[in-house]
């Protein structure tokens, strides 16, 4: 029982390496393909979002570059796919708008699916591994809503920073003017000869 646990262990130790989130920075008017090479019949999903939830088109084609399923104007979304034919399958994100936009996306490959499915494991050790999966795709959102929470925390530092210079700017140009109306109404009296 031991040296199962221990397999089982090294196991998701080499799982959590598969699982590892992407995050890639997309030019103004660019496109990022990569690519998946699957078998007839596996199984593959993606999940993503953006920064900001910044609309961009998602597109998964099969080994022809076919189009198969599409998402545009998005900023966060998953799939799920079963390869009807053997190849390289491609999963593309498309940047319209004339800015860069933070994608952070967490592919999951027939490595993985098959590591879901071990037909000599035991019913225990098959939950288990269904556990640990589950564990990892609410690691993957937590690390999506670390992400969002970075952002979000930089912009409102960013509007603080902005404010407190726009309150300080208000308040040297009160100032000034507060002293030029005591400089011109002293001026005034002063020509008048009653100062």
């Amino acid at each position: 029982m031991f040296r199962h646990f221990a397999s089982l262990v090294i196991a998701l130790g080499v799982f959590a390496t598969y699982a590892a989130a992407y995050t890639t920075i997309m030019l103004p008017n660019s496109q990022e393909c990569y690519f998946e090479r699957m078998k007839q019949g596996q199984h593959f999903s993606i999940t993503f979002e953006t920064a900001g939830k910044l609309p961009i088109d998602f597109q998964l084609n099969d080994a022809h570059r076919n189009p198969i399923y599409s998402m545009p104007h998005t900023g966060e979304g998953s799939y799920s796919h079963v390869s009807t034919g053997e190849g390289r399958y491609s999963y593309c994100f498309r940047n319209n708008a004339p800015h860069e936009i933070v994608v952070n996306f967490n592919p999951h490959g027939p490595e993985e699916e098959a590591y879901l499915v071990d037909h000599d494991a035991t019913p225990a050790e098959n939950e288990v591994r269904k556990l640990s999966h589950n564990v990892e795709e609410v690691r993957d959102h937590f690390n999506f809503m670390l992400f969002r929470n970075e952002v979000h925390d930089q912009s409102v530092s960013d509007t603080q920073r902005r404010m407190f210079n726009w309150a300080v700017l208000q308040t040297l140009a009160l100032a000034g003017v507060c002293g030029w109306q005591i400089y011109y109404v002293r001026s005034l009296f002063k020509v008048r000869g009653v100062v």
